[in-house]
């Protein structure tokens, strides 16, 4: 079974509580990094599947960099005050037409109405 890496970002109590659920699982490799030049050595050394971190604490600017040099890397914030994980993920698309990205923006704002 391959293995998948699992980067952590931050330094609060719930990421450590992930962490160590997390490391159970024999096909996850699992790394914490307490500052953003931690993530980026561990990126460099192996291309991770996840990141995971405190939406409160780091910056967007740092972290959505990373969907351009790996557009299959999933991202899952982690917002305390919520008690929410949301999940973003970046899709490479080539072949991304103006009508298609009209498609993709009318069934987003549509699945948002029905919610």
């Amino acid at each position: 079974m391959e293995q998948h890496t699992v980067i952590l970002y931050g330094q609060s109590m719930l990421l450590s509580l992930v962490a160590a659920s997390l490391e159970r699982s024999p096909n996850l490799r699992v790394m914490q990094a307490a500052n953003w030049n931690e993530v980026a050595a561990f990126s460099s050394e192996c291309t991770p599947n996840v990141l995971i971190f405190d939406l409160e604490s780091t910056s967007d600017s740092a972290i959505l960099p990373l969907l351009h040099i790996n557009p299959n890397l999933q991202l899952i914030g982690l917002d305390v005050e919520t008690n929410r994980a949301i999940l973003l993920e970046g899709k490479e698309n080539f072949y991304l037409t103006l009508e298609r990205m009209k498609e993709i923006v009318e069934k987003s704002l549509d699945t948002k109405i029905d919610t």
